[in-house]
């Protein structure tokens, strides 16, 4: 795993967390502020994962199966979101219905992160 990546990725969670921890002592996110949290660590972890998948992606030659491991990636990244909204719709409803914006700020923030990395090490690496 590159450790550029790492330091980036470290980097994005303690600014989010110090934005979530400055609205939330302002007095947002009052009625699901351990969701924002929660989504902070998920989104963190999943963004891992799908990272040493792409990287995977990336070391293929062949151009058909650099697609397959790149959509796999994004599809584990968007059914797991999916899922985790999901239990916090329906198994465990969360009453004030603006929980879903902070969660779609880090996921698309995370998700910028993930691309311009692999953006950034797909131009260094010269073609097979």
């Amino acid at each position: 795993m590159d450790k550029g990546f790492l330091y980036k990725l470290a980097g994005l969670t303690v600014a989010l967390g110090g934005f979530i921890f400055a609205l939330s002592t302002m007095g947002y996110f009052s009625s699901y502020r351990s969701f924002v949290w929660l989504s902070l660590a998920f989104l963190c972890l999943i963004s891992v994962l799908v990272y040493m998948i792409m990287q995977r992606a990336l070391s293929m030659k062949e151009h058909a199966n650099f697609v397959v491991a790149f959509s796999t990636g994004f599809g584990i990244k968007s059914l797991a979101s999916l899922a985790f909204i999901s239990y916090f719709i329906f198994i465990k409803p969360i009453s004030n219905t603006h929980f879903i914006f902070p969660f779609f700020f880090m996921y698309f923030a995370y998700t910028g992160l993930l691309v311009w990395d692999i953006w950034q090490t797909s131009r260094r690496k010269p073609l097979p």
